[in-house]
């Protein structure tokens, strides 16, 4: 009888702690969804919020592309080429020069180290002569190549072309941001060049001459 009772006592025990130990997993459950409910939610991983605490500081360098003029007749290429990493406007570099080459074999027949961040090339005719048109940062200015001689000749400037003009078109001191453009040719000999200026009052003076490469004469229009 008295094991009858001690069996009927373990089996009481034995569910009991069963239940107990149920009780303890559910109470487990609980606490960790509470944990995760009140867990306050983020829009980004840890990789993310990572990637957005993140600044390059590295400034993104663009060579710049080579510019290449064919001449009328094919016999010359011109190019601007390089690119100067030292300095840089508006988030643009300038060239490291600017060369004509025989497009037969590649032979540099004239060139000169100019930085330049913008350059265009105007051939005559005759594919004698090579009008180059190049800026800075607030200016612009023009050169022409005798190919045949392998000379620069230089066009009037500044000074020389308002000297032309009365005192009311008269360039600003400080700075008449002064752009002399070769824009095309009348002629095998002849070269058309707009030009412009900051005057004294902030107003902007335009113009237009043609200089004979020849004669070096300058006709203002």
């Amino acid at each position: 009888m008295r094991s009858i009772h001690k069996i009927i006592i373990l089996i009481v025990l034995s569910f009991v702690f069963i239940l107990m130990t149920g009780c303890y997993k559910e109470m487990d459950t609980i606490v960790t969804n509470a944990a995760t409910t009140n867990t306050v939610p983020t829009d980004t991983t840890p990789t993310e919020t990572a990637k957005l605490d993140y600044v390059p500081t590295d400034i993104m360098i663009r060579e710049n592309e080579t510019i290449t003029s064919l001449s009328p007749d094919g016999k010359y290429r011109a190019e601007a080429y390089g690119t100067v990493i030292s300095i840089t406007a508006a988030g643009l570099f300038p060239y490291e020069g600017i060369r004509i080459l025989s497009a037969d074999n590649g032979d540099i027949i004239w060139s000169m180290e100019r930085w330049a961040y913008t350059v265009s090339f105007t051939w005559s005719p005759d594919s004698q002569y090579l009008g180059i048109y190049y800026t800075g940062r607030i200016w612009g200015d023009s050169i022409i190549v005798d190919i045949e001689n392998k000379e620069q000749i230089s066009l009037p400037e500044l000074d020389e072309i308002a000297s032309h003009y009365n005192e009311s078109v008269k360039p600003q001191e400080n700075r008449p941001d002064p752009y002399i453009e070769i824009t095309g040719w009348e002629d095998s000999e002849t070269v058309i060049v707009d030009f412009c200026w900051t005057k004294a009052n902030g107003d902007e003076f335009r113009g237009q001459y043609t200089f004979n490469v020849k004669t070096h004469e300058v006709v203002y229009k």
